[in-house]
């Protein structure tokens, strides 16, 4: 077999397993462990278990952290928000080359979904986050154990074809250019905080997510190319889901769940490994999917109510995020081309 068979298996193979034991345990948020599982499978490579511990520090460092502010905080707006504030800045500006992969959308997600569930009740935020730490604990596991069992040695290597070469890393920003972008995609996840704790939208905090997440980049282009993309893999993701959907509600048994869940997972898998333009689409198309599924199914909703909402959501989140980023790139600029004219001078 070649190494995209390989890990076309590997990764239908091992969501599917996670699938199968969340949905038939069906613990605490148990659909969301699927969902991790993705995360890592998606990965050519196992990630190693000194890099998973770092994840999940950091996790539980940013659902402390979120705790700490949904019991202690919420209710004082002028001690929140700076902190708020100095939080985001710190995540955005340790968000490097060298940092563990997606450990920046794990942190970000700690610290803002568990206070946002707590306005809902007390003791929310508390099972929010001990039931996203263990399913993050469950996906890592899967990862690792289908990273064991079908390892990319198992692919055939072609006779005399020289060795892959590695992509040279990123290049490292400098302290300025860190510091910049931290202030200002810091700025813009601060003010839909602030928004949407304000108005206690918690039925809409997946846009407040979203949000978070795309002004990572601070460039109002690259949002822009993740709004479209985002929304794309909505579609796809989301037309899956209604005909998975409609298909369980004609047969809606557990052994029918799951041999449907594996006919569309290898599907997604096969598109995913192929390498071309359409591969990042039905990535995060297949992370919609796994989203949708667990919504609809552990609740009393059509698929389709969930997919159009959820369009609606990364559309406004987008179209926020660049309209955020402009503006604060604009105000703060000037003050650090100044800063840089300064310091050459000084030189």
């Amino acid at each position: 077999m070649t190494l995209q068979n390989i890990q076309t298996i590997r990764l239908a193979v091992g969501v599917w397993a996670a699938i199968a034991v969340a949905y038939g345990v069906s613990w605490q948020l148990s659909f969301i462990a699927p969902l991790f599982t993705t995360i890592f499978l998606i990965i050519p490579v196992w990630i190693g278990w000194k890099v998973a511990f770092q994840l999940i520090r950091r996790l539980i460092y940013s659902l402390l952290l979120g705790m700490l502010i949904s019991e202690f905080l919420l209710d004082f707006p002028f001690i929140c928000v700076p902190i708020y504030g100095v939080l985001f800045f710190l995540i955005y500006y340790f968000d490097t080359p060298s940092s563990p992969p997606f450990s920046t959308m794990f942190m970000t997600l700690g610290v803002t979904i568990v206070p946002i569930m707590g306005l809902s009740g007390a003791g929310l935020s508390h099972f929010i986050a001990i039931a996203l730490l263990e399913n993050f604990c469950i996906g890592l596991f899967f990862a690792w154990l289908f990273h064991l069992f079908i390892p990319n040695s198992l692919a055939k290597h072609v006779a005399n074809q020289p060795p892959a070469q590695k992509a040279p890393p990123p290049p490292m920003p400098s302290k300025q250019e860190r510091i910049e972008n931290a202030v200002v995609s810091g700025s813009v996840a601060l003010l839909a905080v602030v928004i949407f704790f304000s108005f206690n939208l918690v039925a809409y905090a997946f846009a407040m997510i979203q949000i978070c997440f795309m002004v990572g980049s601070s460039n109002a282009n690259s949002t822009f190319t993740a709004m479209k993309a985002n929304a794309l893999a909505c579609c796809v993701g989301g037309i899956a889901i209604i005909i998975v959907f409609n298909l369980l509600v004609a047969v809606p048994t557990y052994p029918y769940l799951l041999v449907i869940s594996l006919l569309v997972l290898l599907i997604f898998s096969k598109e995913i490994f192929k390498g071309t333009k359409r591969s990042a689409i039905y990535k995060s198309g297949l992370t919609t999917f796994l989203v949708l599924l667990g919504t609809s199914t552990f609740v009393d909703k059509a698929a389709s109510t969930n997919f159009y909402l959820r369009i609606a959501l990364i559309l406004f989140a987008g179209l926020f995020a660049i309209a955020g980023l402009i503006l604060i790139r604009r105000i703060v600029e000037p003050y650090f081309n100044k800063s840089s004219i300064n310091m050459g001078s000084d030189i």
